[in-house]
């Protein structure tokens, strides 16, 4: 009898383990979130956007995980939680790897970077003895070999452009702003080299020029470039 009992305790335990085993818990959308982010956090890889995504990502699924820690057992998801913060904390490295490699090797040889907001078009003109010339410190890059970036000015021709208009910033390309003189730059695509238009941010280099800003009008930029190289942004700094 009592081996009968014995075997039935057994079985019982055995159910309840079972029943244990494939219970339903819960899992914390944060968890789910966090998954889905660290999918996206791929484009990384691309852009600022993307290591955006991917610290998100990995502050959600932190959450996710402390909030399955604190439930004590009544949340489940805790395997989804690690998945979503492994590849988030990926994306995020490999990103910041190769964005800082491309930016490292992105400007051509023999030409050295300019930020066109900061050390250009922040630069007022100066007006002395009644003229109005150039300032200092845009006037030391003029006959220098630069790279820089912006957006392109719209035309109605968008392939095979031998000069277009570089602008410091696509409000002002396109959403109707007119560009201050300072703020643009006619690039002079030399020899074989041309353009084809595109809406976002694009690098160019070549010989940067500077002329009088009386010489400058409606879509007549007081500086010009001769361009060498075109190509769209590879890095968004």
């Amino acid at each position: 009898m009592s081996q009968v009992l014995d075997g039935s305790n057994q079985s019982l335990q055995n159910a309840v383990t079972v029943q244990d085993e494939f219970s339903y818990k819960p899992v914390p959308p944060t968890a789910v979130v966090g998954l889905v982010l660290g999918l996206f956090s791929f484009i990384a890889l691309f852009g600022i956007i993307g290591l955006g995504i991917a610290v998100f990502g990995i502050v959600v699924s932190l959450f996710s995980l402390f909030s399955i820690k604190r439930s004590a057992g009544e949340l489940g998801g805790k395997t989804v939680a690690i998945a979503a913060v492994t590849l988030s904390t990926f994306f995020l490295i490999t990103g910041i790897s190769y964005q800082s490699f491309v930016y490292a090797n992105e400007v051509p040889e023999g030409y050295h970077r300019l930020n066109f907001a900061s050390d250009i078009a922040a630069k007022e003109f100066v007006k002395t003895d009644g003229v109005t010339r150039v300032d200092p410190d845009v006037l030391k890059l003029d006959k220098q070999k630069v790279f820089l970036k912006g957006y392109m000015y719209p035309t109605r021709q968008t392939e095979n452009l031998k000069s277009f208009i570089l602008v410091k910033d696509n409000g002002q390309c396109c959403f109707g702003g007119q560009p201050d003189a300072k703020d643009m730059i006619l690039v002079e695509m030399q020899g074989d080299h041309s353009a084809n238009f595109y809406a976002g941010l694009v690098s160019v280099a070549g010989e940067f020029q500077a002329e009088a800003p009386t010489q400058a009008g409606e879509l007549r930029p007081v500086y010009q470039l001769k361009g060498t190289h075109f190509e769209q942004a590879r890095t968004a700094y």
